[in-house]
């Protein structure tokens, strides 16, 4: 194994500071997607675009003439599983490639994909350049498989929870100041906008470059500061078939892990993908309003992940700390569906925006329990040559909820009118999950734990 003594804190660090970055040049987007998507509706409207064929889809789904808020959680579901899909292909692929070639040319190749798709996304002047810049993205989303691969290499089984949730740690902040930082940064318009055409500047190019800049930032940081943690005698003689890896992985653990980890993705990428639409519909929001939201939720998840990092793994074991996750996180979808979905014209909801702000928490505290578990449970069960591949799986089993959990929710939000039954099918979904959880084996019984 690599060493593991300050070496190992600082690889850890340096693990923290490129996921981190990597999430907050990603989650930029998030609070902006419905302006983002009524800005290209606003401008695009003509038949013959892009837009306007989603449109004319629209109105064949809803029958007549769709109210066009819903329009926006129709376009967000198509583009989440565009992307989604994209990730669920290219993420074993990374992983497996990780394990044959070392992580970092594959950090440096996925980091520089990045990079480019939030350039391109700068210059999107029409709504056909945006949606490539979110596929290339896609292509390149395998580098937090990657970077937890490389946290296997440098801990051992002791101390291979902590190893994972520092992973974890930086993506519950990159998630707390991406989405923080995306809505300071919708306020900054650049000025003197050329006139429409494929490329050229948009209302949101200012935030685009701020992603940009971060993506280049880490590229370089990776490139100079990152050295390769998985040892010549640890690597794949060979590249393993990993295209739909999920259905043919030997070991249980790590299949039944996937799984579960698959059953609660389909779940929160419906709240994922519909929560800044209902805030808009039940506040009022802008997305500066719901910078606010994720910077509550991202400190949830944060301390979520401390405390399986730190304390619960060691002292209840990973299966016990996912299944109180599973728990938590049914609770609080259901809770999110008890409240009332507004009449158009209806004034703002304000007397519910704390018991909002406090089960979405909820739902991202679960979320810090139950993604560091499992995430170090399928490194506990696997031999260090299958890290990548294994926990590229695992990863690819939450892409493969992202291409169905968007779509499915935006669509039945978009088909009711209502987010109601959106959250109760997702609370429901997480008891299938919490039961495959309690049947996963205990880590030292599988016959490819190796340290």
């Amino acid at each position: 194994m690599a060493d593991r003594s300050d070496p190992s804190r600082r690889v850890l660090g340096l693990i923290f500071l490129t996921v981190f970055m990597d999430i907050v040049g990603f989650a930029i987007v998030i609070p902006m997607f419905p302006s983002l998507l009524e800005h290209y509706l606003r401008t695009e409207g003509a038949a013959g675009s892009l837009v306007a064929a989603m449109v004319d889809a629209a109105r064949w789904l809803a029958g007549g003439e769709p109210r066009p808020a819903l329009v926006a959680v129709l376009f967000g579901g198509v583009l989440s599983t565009l992307f989604s899909t994209l990730q669920f292909i290219f993420s074993p692929i990374w992983g497996g490639l990780s394990d044959r070639i070392g992580r970092r040319p594959v950090l440096l190749g996925t980091l520089a994909g990045n990079a480019l798709s939030y350039a391109l996304w700068a210059v999107a002047g029409e709504f056909w350049v945006f949606v490539a810049s979110r596929l290339l993205c896609g292509m390149s989303a395998g580098n937090i498989a990657v970077a937890s691969a490389a946290a296997a290499d440098v801990t051992d089984r002791a101390n291979r929870t902590k190893g994972m949730a520092v992973v974890g740690v930086a993506i519950g902040l990159g998630f707390l100041v991406g989405p923080v930082l995306g809505g300071l940064a919708s306020l900054w318009v650049l000025p003197h906008l050329p006139a429409p055409g494929p490329l050229g500047l948009n209302p949101f190019s200012g935030a685009a470059i701020v992603s940009a800049s971060l993506a280049a930032l880490n590229l370089l940081l990776v490139w100079r500061l990152f050295p390769e943690t998985l040892r010549v005698a640890d690597r794949a003689a060979e590249a393993r078939p990993t295209f739909f890896a999920l259905a043919r992985v030997g070991d249980g653990g790590v299949r039944r892990a996937s799984l579960a980890n698959l059953l609660y993705q389909v779940a929160f990428t419906g709240m994922e993908t519909t929560v800044v639409f209902l805030t808009a519909a039940l506040f009022l929001f802008t997305p500066a309003d719901n910078a606010w939201l994720f910077l509550t939720n991202g400190l949830c998840l944060i301390l979520a992940q401390g405390l399986a990092g730190r304390f619960l793994g060691r002292r209840i074991g990973e299966r016990a700390v996912a299944r109180i996750g599973f728990a938590t996180g049914a609770v609080a979808l259901a809770a999110i569906a008890l409240i009332p979905y507004p009449a158009p014209g209806s004034p703002a909801l304000s007397h519910l925006v704390v018991p909002f702000f406090a089960a979405t928490g909820l739902l991202a505290f679960s979320t810090g329990l139950i993604l560091p578990s499992l995430s170090s449970l399928v490194s506990l069960y696997s031999h260090p040559d299958e890290q990548g591949r294994n926990l590229g799986i695992l990863r690819s089993a939450g892409a493969l909820a992202r291409i169905f959990g968007p779509m499915t929710a935006a669509y039945a939000f978009f088909h009711t009118g209502t987010h109601q039954w959106v959250y109760l099918a997702g609370a429901l979904l997480l008891l299938p999950g919490f039961w495959m959880v309690g049947r996963l084996p205990a880590p030292a019984a599988s016959a490819n734990s190796q340290g």
